[in-house]
């Protein structure tokens, strides 16, 4: 049965992003949740095409002086690795390893996404992302400003459609898909609720991100075939009491044939009234307009 939700009104803004715009990291030091965010500054979070090596380590910390053998032991184990494999629907799977940076946030780049890590108590992460694009080139980057690098060629995210969105924060925006003509919780309706598989018939979506780390950054991308005719994506954020009255600020990221484009979505959430209805935006991702709010 659909979901009832009561009507709300709220402004959309949507502007072309010039490249793949992310939220900087002193910029996210100044967000909280109980702040009005004003502006967003965009950075590049692609890796220069000039790097071409396959993988790359952060520099070791520095060491305390001792004999050169104890030195060189510790460094040895303090060494960061990153490593990538393909796998099916055009997946990426990422494995960190870093013994002397136990349990620390760490964010992953890939093709204009970004989204937070954390690593274990040993030191240790392993998750997926969706190819966005067929080079497959991922950085990594730790607290101290550091980076990890590798790159795992993808040629078949050229065969697959992706339509997603990032945010920074706790709450932010849903992504909802619909394969062929559902209604909410019926059958074909994909979201974070029933993300569906990879291994699975149509579409699915994929839940990426470290929401317990400070300032999360957060992303839903929902891959389905390029030439489904029958997939619709839909885009909805909740007024909560921590979003109204405000203004929620994301990246929509879509990767077509393996090429990337991210827009910048800022969302004019309505007064503190509207608490418990949700926005809406249809007709994505062919258009960025805002077709409802229930």
């Amino acid at each position: 049965m659909e979901r009832v939700r009561r009507l709300a009104t709220a402004g959309v803004t949507v502007t072309l992003a010039l490249g793949a715009g992310h939220y900087m990291e002193a910029s996210a030091q100044r967000a909280r949740d109980d702040l009005r965010p004003t502006h967003v500054i965009p950075v590049s979070a692609e890796i220069p095409a000039a790097e071409t090596a396959q993988t790359a380590e952060s520099p070791a910390p520095k060491l305390p002086q001792g004999s050169p053998t104890a030195g060189s032991d510790t460094e040895a184990a303090c060494l960061t690795g990153l490593t990538l494999a393909a796998e099916p629907a055009a997946m990426l799977a990422l494995t960190i390893t870093a013994p002397c940076r136990a349990d620390e946030r760490v964010v992953l780049r890939h093709g204009g996404l970004a989204v937070t890590g954390r690593l274990s108590s040993a030191g240790h992460l392993s998750t997926h992302l969706p190819a966005l694009d067929t080079q497959g080139r991922v950085a990594v980057l730790f607290a101290d400003g550091s980076q990890a690098e590798a790159a795992q060629p993808i040629p078949e995210a050229a065969a697959v459609h992706r339509f997603g969105v990032q945010w920074l924060g706790a709450h932010g925006i849903e992504v909802h898909a619909f394969n062929g003509p559902v209604q909410h919780g019926g059958p074909g309706h994909v979201s974070a609720v029933d993300p569906g598989r990879t291994s699975g018939r149509g579409g699915f979506l994929s839940l990426l991100g470290e929401a317990e780390v400070p300032l999360p950054m957060l992303a839903e991308i929902y891959t389905f075939p390029i030439a489904d005719p029958r997939a619709t994506v839909q885009l909805e954020a909740e007024v909560r009491a921590s979003t109204c009255g405000r203004a929620l600020l994301a990246e929509v990221v879509e990767s077509v044939g393996g090429r990337t484009s991210v827009t910048e979505l800022t969302l004019d959430m309505p007064a503190c009234d509207g608490v418990g209805g949700h926005i809406v935006l249809k007709n994505l991702p062919r258009d960025l307009n805002m077709a409802a709010s229930r």
